[in-house]
């Protein structure tokens, strides 16, 4: 906010804040240009480092159980890592494979009465397991014609 005195009157004017941080680079007087890259201060090698840490940590600890866990150990915000994500898609197969080490472990621990199955059951399809279905459709031995076959009878009322 911005003070401003006229005749004796104080007013107070509002002023947009800016959603860019203050740096040398791209700067007109001691403010940013628009459409500067300033803000993007990822690169894809310092990006893939940190998830693959999260991966490891996501492998090793038996105390990560979901991503935000994973998230969380490598101090970065969820919404850093998401869009990081879609910046970088190779990242992706990364954040893949850390969700797969947390359904393993959850699938290790339901069968191994660590963890409740039912509970261990729905975790794993919150997190994009399925069930598989197999539907078998037998003929008895018969061939499948997906002709109809129609056949016309001559009733005894016609012919009178």
């Amino acid at each position: 906010m911005i003070l401003q005195e006229s005749c004796g009157i104080v007013k107070v004017k509002k002023v947009k804040k800016s959603n860019y941080k203050l740096t040398n680079k791209n700067m007109n007087d001691g403010r940013f240009t628009y459409g500067n890259n300033a803000h993007e201060k990822w690169s894809i090698e310092d990006a893939k480092e940190l998830f693959l840490k999260a991966l490891k940590y996501a492998n090793d600890d038996d105390d990560c159980l979901c991503i935000q866990d994973a998230i969380y150990y490598i101090k970065l915000p969820s919404s850093t890592f998401y869009n990081l994500i879609k910046r970088f898609s190779e990242l992706e197969y990364i954040k893949k494979d850390i969700d797969l080490a947390v359904i393993r472990k959850i699938n290790k621990g339901g069968l191994k009465g660590k963890f409740n199955p039912a509970l261990s059951i729905w975790r794993m399809k919150q997190l994009g397991e399925k069930d598989e279905q197999k539907t078998d459709i037998t003929t008895n031995g018969k061939d499948v014609n997906n002709t109809p076959i129609v056949n016309f009878i001559k009733s005894d009322d016609e012919n009178k």
